[in-house]
């Protein structure tokens, strides 16, 4: 096949493919997919996907590769350096890094053993950028003898960590639409939406397992006015302060809701009837320890309503509805908590 042809033939699979993707609610097969299609194209290759771990700053496989396990497993969560390997060099660059001669290369010194073992003698590795330029991941290929790419190879690699970004850039956008679903974008927090479709199901099962429950419906005093005198900015860093302490003082079974503005509501399982109050007390306390003397100083408060399941059936709706009347029992009486019997 003439170069024209092979590269012809190279586009034409890579738009197929992303044709599937975009009907496609799984990556994996994709890149399975591109790795095989690449590695067809470009005889006695082998290809990687790593993904760049953003926070620890360390590559991570991104799909299953025909490379030995024993490799895999240990280039696996390699941190990125302009000197180390090709992958690393080439994420931390943020530029194609070609490696002709792994075996005199100084990028590959101290890994020689590993890829000798492996019997891979050369690694051009292409960084993975999102739409923003930044470097989410690296598209490497792998060769059993030195060897440099032609214009053509160099074309098929680049195309292939092209449409290899897009795929992962939708998963993102994907994961990011279904957070944002069922989460308060400001706090993280679960939103009002997410209470409603699984809130009742919480309590049917408490019911019907005969297990003691708890809401907490917690409302900001004077929060009006922290936004007033400081502004909306400061107002949304209390509020994601906030939510951080009832975060941590929750369990994942919990669910934890921003409810409304300044509102919040916790639903918990109790191990006892005071479950409830004892994490009242704990939030309240911990808030008003960590608000600043110039935002207490305009009389901000918490007050806190707790309503328990009792023996009769209840809705979610009828719990909220008594945690609520709870928390301005709170607020009237300048309680902080009260619990509703």
């Amino acid at each position: 096949m003439t170069n024209v042809k092979l590269l012809l033939s190279a586009h034409r699979r890579f738009n197929d493919l992303l044709s599937a993707l975009a009907l496609s609610a799984d990556i994996q097969p994709f890149l399975a997919k591109v790795i095989a299609a690449v590695e067809e194209f470009l005889p006695d290759s082998k290809v990687t996907i790593l993904i760049l771990n953003q926070e620890t700053n360390t590559l991570h496989s991104g799909a299953k590769n025909n490379l030995p396990d024993f490799y895999n497993e240990a280039i696996e969560g390699v941190e990125i350096g302009a000197s180390i390997g090709s992958c690393g060099a080439a994420a931390y660059l943020n530029k194609t890094v070609i490696v002709e001669n792994i075996n005199s290369h100084p990028n590959w010194h101290s890994l020689l053993p590993l890829t000798q073992k492996a019997n891979l003698h050369s690694c051009w590795a292409v960084p993975i950028c999102n739409s923003s330029n930044d470097v989410i991941g690296t598209f490497a290929i792998y060769h059993h003898q030195p060897k440099t790419p032609t214009a053509v190879e160099h074309e098929i690699v680049n195309v292939a960590a092209l449409i290899t970004s897009v795929a992962i850039e939708k998963r993102e956008l994907e994961e990011k639409l279904r957070f944002n679903a069922s989460h308060d974008e400001l706090t993280g927090l679960f939103n009002r939406a997410y209470l409603n479709n699984v809130g009742d199901s919480f309590i049917s099962l408490c019911i019907r397992n005969n297990l003691n429950c708890s809401i907490l419906f917690l409302d900001l005093n004077k929060f009006k006015r922290v936004n007033d005198v400081f502004g909306h900015k400061r107002g949304d860093k209390l509020l994601c302060q906030i939510a951080n302490i009832i975060q941590q003082q929750t369990r994942s079974s919990d669910i934890a809701v921003r409810f409304g503005g300044d509102e919040f509501i916790i639903i918990m399982e109790n191990s006892n009837d005071l479950d409830g109050e004892k994490v009242a007390r704990r939030i309240h306390q911990l808030i008003l320890e960590s608000v600043s003397n110039e935002i207490l100083a305009l009389d901000f408060g918490v007050s806190i309503g707790v309503a328990m399941l009792n023996n009769k059936p209840q809705s979610l709706s009828q719990l909220i509805s008594r945690a609520d009347q709870a928390m301005y029992i709170a607020k009237r009486s300048n309680l902080g908590i009260y619990c509703k019997p």
